[in-house]
This record gives structure tokens, C-alpha cells and sequence, in this order.
């Protein structure tokens, strides 16, 4: 609410002065309403801090929970000139000897030469058609007195998956050609072509791609110049074909670019790096929520049970081992596995100590983060925080509760503003008539003295 303007008077008193420091004092409550206020906003604005930690920390989890961060490969490539390969995690680890016989290639066709690429072929109106190796068919409308560019124009904009294009090939009297060429790699993706209107003036766009090649698969037709065939690759002596040189049959989980013919030794392994990787996300994810919960506890929410609850639990957490390992004869801590918790309250990753457990015993391992008694690590920090950020978690209550007090406290601040208000009001009326009834003694004083002075002038 609004409050008055403290304005002067002319007289032997500061109006506004006095007014202004008398009002100074009498904001004190409402200065502290406000300012516990603003600190049950960072109160609220940390424990929003503190939920995007625990969250973020939760989307490590998954994979850690579920084993699957275990299965995590590499696939390598001794001739990468040859072709590059990506691992799932279904991958089959071995040595895969692969050699690339022929890439899958796209059909390109160039049609006999005409004397001009502009000049009208003086064809009627009529239609040219394709016949694709999968059975797909197409047709491309072609105008009366169409060129060689404007075909190749007609072509482009049908977007049938082939591109057409217009090459002098030569400095014969018709070295004009129109060049066609497939979008797609693979057998399916051959083309034959032929008008509906069998036009003399057109039958050089007449085309059979099964005739062009012999039963060899040698190219017999000249215009022809390359067949849409697909890849070729042996992989441990059995050969196998691809219709795109991105192959993901040949070998369980594992996807293999080819890039050019050649041999290559391909080896599947465990990719510890990416391993260690997820488990560094991990910790890295709980030593955030760690160093920022001593922060929040040193400043705005000292004190606070939250922050103190949630530290108890984490350091109890941690210091449980899992059910059935007691920890001498199979993987029950986390600092079995490399991860272990430091002075300062935060956790370090040990990179050696991890891979040495990995392969001594990968099943503990993952039994360690994820198990079907629901208590691996992983499954109980999920828990946990599920505990903290839910609709009646600590976090959330207290975030509640904070909000409640903010309006209240507000509320209660509005209501002290208009008092002042009135309080102003009141000061600056009694201060008022205060300045003017002193002006006016003094007015008075004035002439009294001057009275005098006249009588004692006159007498003398």
C-alpha cells in the first residue's frame, strides 16, 4: 500500500526530518518481515538446488541398476579403410575375420547422345516409365517438344529416386547424353525405362536392366555404366549380401560400415573405458549432491533437518552392505568395486580396482548395483531419493512448508505497511500543527517585542 508523502512546512521544525527518522524506527518489525522473506526464498531457492542434484543424480541409475552398463562393447577395426563397426550390448565378443568383396553400389545409366541438350526432340506429349528391381514402379510425365534438359528437369521434380542430369560427353555430333542415376545402393534399386507412346522420337530412353547384364553379371549393354548390385562380404568363410553397405546381420549387436573392398581382423571386447565412464557419471553426480548439501548446510539452511537427514542417510547407505555378501568371500561394499568414500564425504573411483572386478566376477558386480532383492546400490540410492523428492518426500514438504510461510509472512507484511502508512499520516498532522503553533508564538513574540521597543523609545 501507498504511503504518505512527507512534505515540509515552513516553521522553526524539520518537519521531514523528524517525521522521516520517527518512521525508521517504526518500520523495524516490517523491515524484518521482509527480510525473512527473502530468506525463505533462498531457503526455497536451495532446496530447489539441492532436488536438481538428486534428480540428476537418478539419471545415472538406470543402467547401473539394471546391469546393463556391464554390457558395454567395443568393436575395432585392424583396416579401417575398409569398413568401421559399432557394438550393442547384445554384442557376441570374438575376433571376426571379414573381408569385403564389393560394395553395394547404385545404378547409373547414360541414354545414346543427341545432337543438343536444348533443342526440341519434336516428340508428342507422353509418359516415361520405370520398373524398379523391388517391383516398385514410376512414371514421369514428358511435354510435347520436350530437350534433353527439360526431361532431366521432369526427372528431378518427379522425386522417384533418381536424379537425372545432362553431360557432353564427347566432340561427336551428338555428344548430348542424359545421364540417370539411382538414389539407393542395392539390387532392388536397378531400373529398367520405356514410354507408354513407343515414340520413335524418344525410344533411346528405352531400357532393360536385366538384359544389360549376362548371367556372369557382366555388363553387355554400354549405357550401363555401373549396376546397382548389392555388397558382397565374407565373414569367418561364410559369404553373405547386403542390399546397403551399412550391414547389421552379418554379426549379432554389431553394425558394420563398409567403405571399400579389403580384408579386416574385427575385434568385439568389453569397452571398459565407457564402463569406468558410466561409473565416474555416477560419482561424479554423487559428489555434486555431497558438496552442494555442505554448502546449503553452511549457509541459508544451517541447521536445517532436511539436509541434515538427508546426509545421515547417504553415509548409511553407503557404509550397508548388500543382502547374502558378507564382504570376505564375494563383492558386498562399493569400495570392492573402486568406489570408495573418501574423508571429505565424497566418493572416488578407483579405474583399476573396477576393471580387476569386472573380470574376476562380472555377476558381482552388477549384483552389487542391481539385484532381485532390490537392495544394490544403485536400486537404493533410487529409492532414497524417490523418498526425498516425492509428493510427501522431505524435500517436498519442507519446500511446501517454506512456501506457506512466505505467503503468511507476506501477508502479515502488507498489513504492518498499511499501519504505517497510518502512523506516517498521524506524524505528519501532529508535527504539523505543532510547526504552525510554534510559527504562530513566534509571530507573536515578534510583536511583542516590537511593542516594547516602541513603548521604551517613546517614554525616553
Amino acid at each position: 500500500m501507498a504511503t504518505s508523502t512527507i512534505t515540509s512546512a515552513s516553521g522553526p521544525l524539520d518537519v521531514q526530518g523528524l517525521v522521516s527518522q520517527l518512521m525508521n524506527v517504526a518500520k523495524q518489525p516490517l523491515n524484518r518481515m521482509n527480510q525473512q522473506v527473502s530468506t525463505y526464498n533462498s531457503q526455497i531457492s536451495d532446496l530447489g538446488a539441492l532436488s536438481s542434484d538428486l534428480t540428476a543424480l537418478q539419471g545415472t541409475l538406470t543402467s547401473l541398476s539394471s546391469g546393463q552398463f556391464i554390457n558395454t562393447f567395443k568393436a575395432t577395426s585392424s583396416n579401417t579403410s575398409v569398413l568401421s563397426a559399432t557394438a550393442s550390448q547384445s554384442a557376441n565378443p570374438g575376433i571376426y575375420n571379414v573381408a569385403v568383396n564389393n560394395l553395394a553400389t547404385a545404378q547409373n545409366l547414360a541414354f545414346n547422345g543427341q545432337a543438343s541438350e536444348s533443342a526440341s526432340l519434336g516428340n508428342a506429349a507422353d509418359t516415361l516409365n520405370f520398373t524398379f528391381g523391388g517391383g516398385k514402379t514410376a512414371t514421369v510425365a514428358i511435354s510435347a517438344n520436350s530437350s534433353l534438359d527439360e526431361i532431366s528437369n521432369s526427372i528431378n521434380a518427379a522425386g522417384i529416386g533418381v536424379s537425372a542430369s545432362v553431360v557432353k560427353a564427347d566432340n561427336s555430333a551428338a555428344p548430348y547424353r542424359l545421364v540417370l542415376t539411382g538414389a539407393g545402393v542395392g539390387a532392388a534399386q536397378s531400373f529398367s525405362t520405356s514410354t507408354a507412346g513407343g515414340q520413335a522420337s524418344l525410344s533411346f530412353m528405352t531400357f532393360d536392366a536385366a538384359a544389360a547384364v549376362d548371367g556372369s553379371g557382366n555388363i553387355t549393354d554400354s549405357r550401363l555404366t555401373a549396376r546397382a548390385k548389392d555388397a558382397s562380404l565374407t565373414v569367418n568363410g561364410l559369404t553373405l549380401t547386403s542390399s546397403s553397405n551399412t550391414v547389421t546381420s552379418a554379426i549379432n549387436g554389431v553394425t558394420l560400415s563398409l567403405t571399400q573392398a579389403g580384408s579386416t581382423a574385427l575385434s568385439v571386447a568389453s569397452d571398459s573405458a565407457a564402463i569406468q565412464a558410466k561409473v565416474q557419471t555416477f560419482v561424479d553426480a554423487y559428489n555434486k549432491v555431497a558438496s552442494d548439501a555442505q554448502t546449503l548446510y553452511n549457509g541459508n539452511l544451517k541447521g536445517d533437518y532436511t539436509l541434515v537427514h538427508l546426509q545421515t542417510t547417504l553415509a548409511k547407505l553407503l557404509n550397508t552392505p548388500i543382502s547374502g555378501a558378507d564382504g570376505s568371500t564375494t563383492i558386498a561394499y562399493l569400495a570392492q568395486a573402486g568406489v570408495s568414500l573418501q574423508k571429505d564425504g565424497k566418493l572416488k573411483l578407483d579405474a583399476t580396482a573396477l576393471n580387476a572386478a569386472i573380470a574376476n566376477d562380472p555377476a558381482a558386480v552388477v549384483n552389487l548395483f542391481g539385484n532381485s532383492n532390490k537392495d544394490g546400490f544403485a536400486q537404493r540410492f533410487n529409492s532414497t531419493i524417490n523418498d526425498f523428492l516425492g509428493p510427501r518426500g522431505l524435500v517436498t514438504t519442507r519446500t511446501n512448508t517454506l512456501n506457506d510461510q512466505v505467503k503468511t509472512m507476506k501477508d502479515k507484511a502488507n498489513q504492518e505497511q498499511t499501519r504505517m502508512s497510518v502512523v506516517q499520516d498521524g506524524y505528519l498532522t501532529l508535527y504539523t500543527k505543532l510547526n504552525s503553533s510554534l510559527m504562530q508564538m513566534q509571530q507573536t513574540s515578534s510583536s511583542l517585542t516590537s511593542m516594547l521597543a516602541r513603548i521604551t523609545s517613546s517614554s525616553k
